[in-house]
């Protein structure tokens, strides 16, 4: 590969014209420059823009926040809240049909003790037909009670076996 020729005036008439530069030189391009390889050898400063950016060195890794984070998402935990809140609200309403039906059952079996007590024979009038106790039978003068006595006798054996004799 041959090297670019060297700068002539005579060749660029408007450049003995001009007069010289004088401070900071500020390139054409906008942007940053940086340098790039040449292919026979050597660097030079380029715009940025006028490289491709497979071939640009890659940007540096900005830095990590090492401020604590918290070990539980915010959001994480107001949802869960809101689910254990909904959980027990929901144990609660159990509770209290479960004491709402409690209670009906109660006012049933009251109300059903309340109809056999008016129902039942006053205690005066009982007889053996009522329920109560036989009466004693008076026959030629003399009293005779009768009186019933059932015996049961229970066997246990091993292994759960039981027997019962009346």
């Amino acid at each position: 590969m041959t090297m670019p020729t060297p700068y002539r005036p005579s060749e660029y008439p408007m450049a003995a014209q001009q007069a010289p530069v004088e401070g900071q030189i500020v390139p054409a391009a906008d942007g940053p420059m940086v340098w790039a390889a040449q292919p026979g050898g050597g660097w030079v400063v380029t715009p940025r823009a006028a490289i491709p950016a497979h071939l640009l060195p890659p940007e540096p890794t900005p830095a990590r926040d090492l401020t604590p984070q918290p070990l539980i998402d915010p959001r994480a935990q107001v949802l869960a809240a809101g689910g254990v809140g909904v959980g027990v609200a929901g144990w609660g309403l159990g509770q209290v049909l479960t004491a709402m039906a409690g209670m009906g059952a109660a006012a049933v079996g009251a109300l059903a003790l309340l109809i056999l007590a008016v129902r039942m024979p006053a205690p005066g009038r009982r007889g053996t037909d009522g329920g109560g106790q036989q009466q004693p039978q008076q026959l030629g003068g003399d009293t005779y009670y009768v009186t019933n006595s059932t015996t049961v006798t229970n066997n246990v054996r091993p292994f759960g076996r039981a027997t019962n004799n009346l």
